[in-house]
């Protein structure tokens, strides 16, 4: 008779969501962890494992942990703005109103301060059921700022691809440029400083509007690869081509990047916003690795082009572009506006005379999920150690509880998948594992006294508020004031 093996963590009962090559889902399963890794996956009918700890997942779902492909930790000062800034119908002027709006409150941003505020994004990503996350840091007025928004990852246990970006043209203030070489030395101190199992610091920019000089795009290239660290290039051009046409350019983004030695090694390719369908090819072949933000594409319209992405075999990962843009972290709400999203898109492509994609490049439940999880861990570089439930894995993974009105009813399993991309939310996530640790349980964060983060975030965009003229950038909602219409009292 063999003995039963041996794990630290059990979970059993549960509908079992592995994203692995083959794509199982144990509907009635189990997922056993051992010193950080998946040690055991299957059906309830073989599980033959004695755990230190065994959790009954009945009526719950058992997911690989999920990443934000692309985010800026900083951010969190942003929430509620949306509300403010309608409609939107210049793109690059709103988006130059916000950089305006950051920089007044990035300018007063020491460490600790960024410390504080990153600390709140970092415990809302863990209640959003994510084990990793991407961070674009561009205000680099204070260059300790960084090291505080990042401390506050580290200690949160999550995962991070952290891109410490150089920009130095006019888009952004002057406090915030620096040259090339300054921007590197930067670099190399805080991979010193943050690199580890959980954490990998790279480098890049913005976009190309973001430098001076175009060349500086081909010293940071080649500086990176120097330097054994990750290029990270946030491929937006929300001017739709004419920026580049303006330098005399003809050509796409891509094509300009490849120009430039940009991609001459695998690279975080950003949202890819805008770039052409047949730019996708270049992308693919150069390994191009692309972070989609499906809120951005009903801003603008425009949508998203995933069926063109998967027709090349390219699996994208999804993100929420941090509260500038959207104000909640929900995962389960990136992943149906991902679906929406492309539906914009082939509407878009109808009213051109362009066919409708093939059935298999539909974005369905199955698909955004695997996006959000493998295909984000793989945007990040990660996905050798997270993004799905495989044994040797990370014991990377998160329970979704179900046993609630607002899930049911499932068809006995039936509409799983459908229920939780289509009505999940933030407050089904349960429990959360990171290399078999808790950072979450029974939806409490067991890092951080959860009040304090946000007493202490308060406080600080307070004492900014005071310090500058962000106040009267805000909505007169407090007493004795009227909005809209509105009275407060």
């Amino acid at each position: 008779m063999t003995e039963p093996q041996t794990a630290d963590t059990l979970l059993k009962n549960a509908y079992v969501v592995t994203v692995d090559a083959e794509r199982r889902v144990f509907t009635h399963g189990y997922v056993a962890f051992h010193e950080g890794r998946i040690s055991a996956v299957g059906p309830m009918a073989d599980c033959d494992i004695e755990a230190g700890e065994t959790i009954d997942c009945s009526g719950k779902v058992v997911l690989p942990g999920f990443s934000n492909a692309h985010n800026h930790l900083i951010q969190v000062f942003f929430r509620g703005y949306n509300d403010d800034r309608w409609p939107v119908l210049d793109f690059p002027a709103a988006i130059a109103a916000l950089i305006r709006q950051q920089t007044m409150v990035t300018s007063r941003l020491d460490e600790e301060r960024s410390y504080i505020l990153a600390r709140l994004h970092a415990l809302e990503l863990t209640h959003a059921g994510y084990v990793g996350t991407h961070d674009e840091h561009f205000t680099n007025a204070h260059p300790r700022a960084v090291d505080g928004a990042w401390r506050a990852l580290d200690e949160s246990g999550l995962r991070g691809f952290l891109a410490r970006c150089i920009v130095n043209s006019d888009k952004v203030a002057e406090a915030d440029r620096e040259s090339v070489d300054d921007g590197l030395q930067e670099v190399e101190r805080l991979s010193a400083k943050f690199d580890s199992s959980r954490l990998e610091v790279a480098t890049g920019f913005l976009n190309y509007q973001f430098l001076a000089d175009p060349e500086d795009m081909r010293r940071i290239a080649a500086a990176s690869a120097d330097m054994g660290v990750r290029l990270d290039v946030d491929m937006t051009d929300n001017s739709a081509g004419k920026a580049l046409l303006a330098r005399g350019y003809k050509g796409g983004q891509i094509e300009y990047y490849r120009d430039f030695g940009v991609l001459e090694r695998p690279l975080y390719a950003g949202k890819a916003v805008n770039v052409r369908v047949d730019e996708i090819d270049i992308l693919a072949e150069h390994d191009g690795r692309v972070g989609f933000v499906p809120i951005l594409r009903q801003f603008d319209a425009v949508g998203l082009p995933v069926h063109h992405f998967l027709a090349r075999g390219v699996l994208p990962g999804i993100g929420t572009d941090g509260p500038m843009v959207s104000d909640s972290q929900n995962v389960f709400e990136v992943m149906r506006h991902t679906i929406l999203a492309q539906n914009l898109a082939i509407l878009r492509e109808r009213r051109e005379g362009l066919p409708v994609p093939d059935a298999d490049h539909w974005a369905t439940s199955e698909t955004v999920i695997e996006m959000a999880s493998l295909g984000s861990a793989r945007t990040l570089f990660m996905d050798d150690v997270t993004g799905s439930i495989e044994v040797g894995k990370a014991a990377d993974c998160l329970i979704a509880d179900l046993n609630r009105a607002t899930l049911r009813p499932t068809q006995e399993n039936r509409r799983t998948l459908g229920i939780l991309v289509w009505a999940g939310a933030a407050d089904c996530v349960d429990t959360l594992f990171v290399e078999g640790r808790k950072l979450l349980e029974a939806g409490r964060s067991t890092v951080w006294d959860e009040q304090a983060v946000i007493r202490d975030a308060e406080r600080v965009l307070a004492d900014i508020a005071a310090e500058t003229d962000l106040a009267a950038l805000l909505p007169e909602r407090v007493p004795g004031r009227h909005y809209r219409g509105w009275q407060y009292i």
